[in-house]
């Protein structure tokens, strides 16, 4: 096998080509948002809040003024984000990004990862299909029960280089740990930031409704593993043709250093760690903002810890943390550039504006076309906000009265946000989490696209029949 690109790999790196494509489409998508802008007027709810939940007071939409923004605006929002309401989100995103790349780094040089991979591998290289299966399952129940998705970043890495290592390819690693863990957001069965705020806020008993979020788990866990399975597969058979796959070409043999051992303990003890961290935090309304930098400050104990431990001296390794650094700082640049189509649209004050149009349309259908077009809204407006909490403080309010009054149940309502908001995370460009594991582990989004589209429609198709088979029974 020509390792060259494998080992390449092992460094978690943004190419200057995936960076420039990305950005090429984001400065499209700025654009096209500052048009829009120019063709929606502003205007704006009225929001009152009573028992901890904001809720809009009825019949209080008003058109305003509108408001221009100046079109050299449109191109600086990416900077003006910095000091926007959405400042700290998005500086700690990029924190994030860059310590967990400073970290991964160290450990790459270390060869810590090597050898747990190499260890994982040698275990499991006549099992593939089964590791496959309980991997994406693993995922899969973050997500959907614990509403887990950016605290994975962690790990994306980690499942890319061992799927390399099994003679797969990058798309097979971020199928097995991004995909997965957004799938399983999207077939929510408990996640608390989707299910458990929009149930609150319509009213409806909490988390009620499992056994047919179960039922829709199960079907979307099948068709996903079996689309990850067939083209690992496929992937693996192709580079068979006339290649001898061989895992141990990528890595050093870390056998002879007599540290390794412990280090390998230390950090797969932070990592348990840190999952029961995050099942506390994610748990605990209080605390629930904290949950990013408890994965960050334990991730880095890990990284750190065990690079040390296995040798690396203190000099050392602040210039692996540094390069590290260096490697995914062009991301932040795209993280900047998402980030600021929301930015331009909340300047212009179009989003209530949008909100309101769509609800007079759903007010004046039946059930079944109410249920497709709460669905079309909140894919819409995922392009645009990508956290499903706060669409659901801005979107609920509004449907919840919408959907008794055409005949659809709240839980219906809710089960069609949900997947909104859910099956097209990991689709836009706009979604700071797909930029960051794509700037990681150095996948350009034209790639990631042609890799995730036929799912993503063959799952939407799916999930369209849920909605409807939920309307007909009433759920």
């Amino acid at each position: 096998m020509n390792t060259t690109d494998e080992q390449a790999s092992t460094e978690l790196r943004i190419g200057l080509r995936s960076l420039l494509l990305a950005a090429s489409i984001l400065i499209i998508l700025i654009t096209l948002t500052g048009i829009l802008t120019r063709v929606i007027p502003s205007g704006s709810y009225q929001w009152i809040e009573h028992d901890g939940v904001t809720d809009v007071i009825e019949g209080s939409f008003t058109y305003e003024e509108t408001t221009q923004v100046p079109f050299w605006r449109w191109f600086t929002a990416p900077v003006e984000v910095l000091w926007g309401p959405d400042a700290v989100t998005i500086i700690s995103i990029i924190l994030f990004m860059c310590l967990i790349s400073g970290a991964m780094h160290v450990m790459n040089k270390g060869n810590i990862l090597s050898y747990i991979i190499t260890s994982i591998v040698n275990r499991f290289s006549d099992r593939r299909m089964q590791m496959e299966a309980m991997i994406i399952l693993i995922f899969m129940l973050f997500g959907s029960v614990l509403g887990s998705m950016e605290e994975v970043v962690v790990l994306v890495p980690i499942l890319v280089l061992l799927a390399r290592s099994l003679g797969w390819d990058a798309l097979t690693g971020l199928g097995l740990s991004l995909g997965a863990i957004a799938f399983g957001f999207a077939s929510a069965i408990s996640n608390p930031f989707t299910v458990g705020i929009a149930q609150k806020i319509a009213g409806v008993p909490l988390f009620s409704g499992a056994l047919y979020r179960i039922l829709i788990f199960i079907v979307i866990y099948l068709m996903y593993t079996t689309y990850v399975v067939y083209y690992s597969k496929k992937h693996q058979n192709e580079l068979n043709n006339g290649q001898t796959l061989d895992a141990s070409l990528t890595f050093t043999d870390n056998t002879k250093n007599p540290h390794m051992k412990k280090a390998v303990l230390w950090f797969v003890t932070m990592m348990l760690t840190m999952v029961v961290m995050i099942i506390v935090t994610s748990n605990i309304e209080a605390l629930s903002d904290l949950v990013l930098v408890v994965v960050m400050l334990f991730f880095l104990l890990a990284g750190l810890g065990s690079g040390l431990i296995s040798g690396i001296s203190v000099k050392d390794l602040f210039r692996y943390i540094w390069q590290g650094i260096l490697n995914v700082a062009p991301g932040a640049i795209l993280v900047l550039m998402a980030s600021s189509i929301k930015y331009i649209m909340a300047q212009a004050g179009i989003m209530d504006t949008i909100l309101y149009m769509a609800s007079q349309r759903i007010a004046g259908s039946g059930p079944i076309s109410a249920v497709l077009m709460i669905y079309l809204l909140v894919l819409i407006l995922n392009f645009f906000i990508s956290s499903g909490s706060a669409k659901a403080f801005l979107i609920i309010p509004i449907i919840s009265p919408l959907a008794d009054l055409v005949g659809l149940t709240r839980q219906t309502a809710i089960l069609a946000f949900i997947f909104g908001d859910g099956f097209s995370n990991i689709f836009y460009p706009t979604n700071a989490l797909l930029l960051i594991c794509l700037s990681i582990t150095g996948v350009s989004y034209g790639k990631w696209f042609k890799w995730i589209w036929k799912i993503e429609l063959i799952i939407f198709l799916v999930s369209i029949g849920f909605l409807l088979l939920a309307v007909g029974i009433g759920y």
